[in-house]
């Protein structure tokens, strides 16, 4: 849980600490004023990343050189701790106190979700969106996932190297260790898409799919064709890789197959697509909360909740959100919204932004 997030240099967000509830956490404020720069460095401490852009540079306040995020956290599964990300031309991650190697060590102890205007990419955008919620689920059901996911990352960078340089006998050798890291990596990410599809059609998620014409479906696609091994596709492919200069086969090419009734989702209607994207981001958390170790409940960030979803995805995720105790942190520029979901909500808390300051109002 966040108990304290301190931020200096994002964007227009004055320097400045904010303390959130265990529960709904509501900011109002004009559009521009800073809302969900608020959200997006909670992202970038949580996930190393914005939600927003590819590069950390762009998320630095006006004519600042540097930025930073800390917060002192607490799970019943780590304890209190207090962590940080800067950066001043590169990343840099601390966990009480220590530089660490990656952002591993913070996203074990932040688990994250969020549903924001470029969301909807993980349904109707590249591979590659879904390829992270994979990785998402892989690291959190899996404790060597992170292990592996590297050794087959160096392994498949180092094979990629030699195949631009036609050098057939170097791609060989690091064929061996990015088949073996890669087929586990890859039964851990179609372990996490297990348990994803039975929390997508369980109690929880029933609410988010009213409406649909069916039941919400995902099947995992690994990178290479079912019943072969990893070694043998890389081999099988070596000739064209060698010609092409880089791997077209292997984890680097799985993918997420959504479907409703049977449909695709790219196909479907954007109520659709809001119901679906409300039932997964659900779906992710009751894994999270199943398998992980500790059991974390994620942060849920939700950025202009009233814009992004219907009225019926609304009730639902918040009703979700009450039920399993997410905490949450939700943001609109509807005061009258916020006054009537807060009102409801004896626990919940409410702030104002204007200007890039952040004031708690209730």
């Amino acid at each position: 849980m966040l108990l304290e997030l301190w931020l200096r240099n994002v964007r227009n967000l004055m320097e400045g600490r904010v303390r959130p509830g265990s529960g709904l956490n509501v900011f109002v404020g004009a559009n521009g004023s800073g809302k969900t720069s608020l959200l997006e460095a909670c992202h970038v401490l949580a996930l190393g990343r914005s939600f927003r852009t590819h590069r950390l540079a762009r998320v630095v306040r006006g004519e600042a050189s540097d930025l930073a995020v800390a917060a002192d956290l607490e799970d019943g599964h780590h304890g209190r701790s207090r962590v940080a990300v800067e950066w001043s031309g590169e990343r840099r991650c601390r966990v009480n106190g220590q530089w660490m190697d990656g952002h591993w060590e913070i996203a074990r102890r932040l688990p994250l979700v969020a549903v924001h205007a470029d969301s909807f990419e993980l349904l109707v955008g590249p591979p590659e969106e879904r390829r992270r919620l994979l990785d998402w689920g892989g690291f959190y059901v899996d404790k060597d996932f992170a292990a592996e996911w590297r050794a087959w990352r160096r392994a498949h960078e180092q094979r990629n190297a030699a195949l631009r340089q036609h050098d057939e006998g170097s791609a060989r050798q690091f064929e061996v260790i990015a088949a073996s890291a890669g087929t586990r990596l890859t039964r851990m990410r179609a372990r996490f898409v297990e348990h994803l599809a039975e929390h997508l059609q369980g109690a929880v998620t029933e609410g988010l799919r009213e409406g649909l014409q069916g039941g919400i479906d995902v099947s995992f696609r690994q990178g290479w064709p079912e019943g072969e091994g990893l070694a043998a596709a890389l081999a099988r492919s070596r000739p064209s890789d060698l010609e092409r200069g880089f791997g077209q086969t292997g984890p680097q090419k799985a993918d997420l197959d959504i479907r409703v009734a049977g449909r695709s989702i790219r196909e479907g209607s954007r109520g659709e697509q809001k119901r679906v994207l409300n039932a997964l981001v659900v779906a992710q958390g009751k894994v999270l909360m199943a398998r992980a170790p500790g059991g974390l409940p994620p942060l849920l960030l939700l950025d202009d909740a009233v814009a992004e979803m219907d009225e019926t995805g609304l009730v639902g995720i918040m009703s979700v959100v009450a039920e399993l105790g997410w905490q949450c942190l939700a943001t609109t520029v509807d005061q009258a919204w916020a006054s009537e979901v807060i009102a409801h909500r004896p626990n919940a808390r409410m702030f104002h932004v204007e200007h890039g300051v952040i004031t708690q109002t209730q």
